[in-house]
């Protein structure tokens, strides 16, 4: 009878071991990073089109620079300006529009070397310097390489932190994107964005932001996910990526992806871990 129990523990425990060592190597076998790329796409283009709007408003005297103009946008973009006659709040807006009459659109090719067509618009209630200012920023019929980016964005300026730097609070409430092979997905945030360095100076050629915050969406393969800022995010005028920071991605059903844009270069390149396992991807 004892060894006719031993064996069947023998056989449960064998079965027990299959079993968990299939387990580990299926979660170790989980490669996918795509949900962390299609994050990276929504992100860095919101942060593309702040960067279009805040070059339009220096070079157009918006924002007052008084030490030259800041030109970021290439000649094929135009930006047309509207002062709303409102004595009251005296709101003003200006609209970007990328050439539409060439097929490819129009080549960034001082700045990130994209293609977009269609127009961002942007409307201030204030100086972007000024506690209590609020921009609005949104998208129109707009193309990047091809693919239709829908953006609806709030930049609210929330004044002074304890460090002495401005701070912001960017809500984007749509931001969806439609691939040229059909696909799309879907993206929203809830972030802060801290003015850490070029503040004293009325050029923008020496800011650097820092960012923290959230956001969720539903990638590409149509996977929700949510997507949490663990180290700040570093963004400089100028340069066409996040310079560094940690984002961990989590896909509904699936563990962590810890997005890790390096130690400061200006570059694509970023790792992505799961489960222990590094991976080098170049971010598009």
């Amino acid at each position: 009878m004892k060894k006719g129990i031993l064996k069947i523990s023998l056989i449960a425990l064998l079965f027990s071991s299959v079993f968990t060592f299939n387990s580990c190597k299926k979660e170790q076998s989980d490669d996918d990073t795509s949900v962390a790329s299609d994050n990276f796409k929504a992100e860095n283009e919101s942060d593309r089109i702040w960067d279009a709007v805040n070059s339009s408003a220096y070079e157009n005297s918006i924002l007052k620079t008084e030490e030259g103009n800041f030109v970021l946008l290439p000649s094929c973009a135009e930006v047309f300006l509207d002062t709303i006659p409102d004595t009251i709040t005296g709101e003003k807006s200006l609209t970007i529009l990328f050439d539409t009459t060439a097929s490819n659109g129009c080549l960034c090719s001082g700045w990130d070397n994209k293609y977009r067509k269609g127009a961002i618009k942007a409307t201030w209630t204030g100086k972007y310097r000024d506690p209590g200012t609020i921009i609005t920023i949104s998208t129109i019929n707009y193309y990047v390489n091809g693919d239709k980016y829908e953006y609806q964005k709030t930049v609210t300026n929330n004044g002074f932190n304890g460090a002495g730097h401005l701070t912001y609070s960017i809500n984007v409430s749509v931001a969806n994107i439609y691939f040229t092979d059909g696909t799309s997905m879907s993206w929203t945030s809830q972030r802060t964005r801290e003015w850490i360095e070029g503040e004293g100076s009325l050029t923008p050629l020496d800011d650097i932001y820092s960012i923290n915050g959230s956001a969720e969406g539903i990638n590409r393969a149509g996977t929700a996910f949510t997507a949490t800022i663990v180290n700040p995010l570093v963004l400089a005028v100028g340069c066409p990526y996040i310079k560094k920071g940690i984002i961990d991605i989590t896909p509904d059903g699936k563990p962590v992806r810890t997005l890790d844009f390096g130690t400061g270069g200006c570059d694509n390149e970023a790792t992505v871990e799961i489960n222990g396992v590094v991976y080098n991807i170049v971010l598009q």
